[in-house]
């Protein structure tokens, strides 16, 4: 859980076809792997499906649900399944390529783990098991930005997984305005949260 508050302020960078494209991580969550009944690894299930969880730390999970994409990024040492989540990014480079895979603008355009996917371009799993910060996937080594304020809430979208559901395991940068389901009244326009 430490790891998924750490990469807030990160920046995740991805090399398409269509040009660069980043964004500053905003909003995470955490699984923990097979004792965690929401996790894809829970009770130790393996398929190739969800094998890049079980790689080595720093490995990329893209998995489909309900037709759209989510991005995890497994977190151990090979063998033990733990991911986080990428639930939002503010965007740095590429937003006319991001608004136009969106056909979206604001920040309705990387406010969501399957929306920044989208922005992204990315429309398929074939990238699944690939390596950070080896080809297509950049995630930098220091924070280029520090949130003033973390936030540990529920996750979002884990009914029925009790008492995993209302474990606080999703963080947030408290105000930034591309994390997923913010109010507008909780939006801090000044500074996005950051320090």
């Amino acid at each position: 859980m430490d790891i998924a508050k750490e990469m807030l302020g990160h920046t995740f960078t991805y090399d398409s076809e269509e040009g660069k494209l980043s964004g500053i991580i905003v909003e995470t969550e955490a699984y923990l792997g097979e004792i965690d009944k929401a996790a894809h690894s829970y009770n130790g299930r393996h398929t190739p499906s969800n094998d890049p969880l079980y790689q080595d730390g720093g490995t990329i999970y893209i998995y489909s649900i309900h037709s759209w994409l989510d991005m995890d990024i497994s977190i151990q040492k090979k063998g033990i399944p733990n991911g986080i989540l990428i639930r939002g990014l503010q965007p740095v480079d590429g937003l006319e390529i991001m608004e136009k895979n969106r056909k979206k603008t604001g920040f309705d355009v990387t406010n969501g783990p399957a929306k920044w996917i989208r922005a992204f371009g990315i429309r398929d799993k074939t990238l699944s098991g690939t390596p950070l910060n080896s080809d297509n996937f950049i995630f930098s080594e220091k924070k280029v930005q520090t949130p003033k304020n973390i936030l540990a809430t529920p996750r979002i979208g884990v009914p029925n997984k009790e008492p995993w559901t209302s474990k606080k395991m999703r963080f947030i940068v408290e105000g930034n305005p591309y994390v997923s389901k913010m109010y507008k009244r909780d939006m801090n326009l000044d500074t996005y949260g950051w320090l």
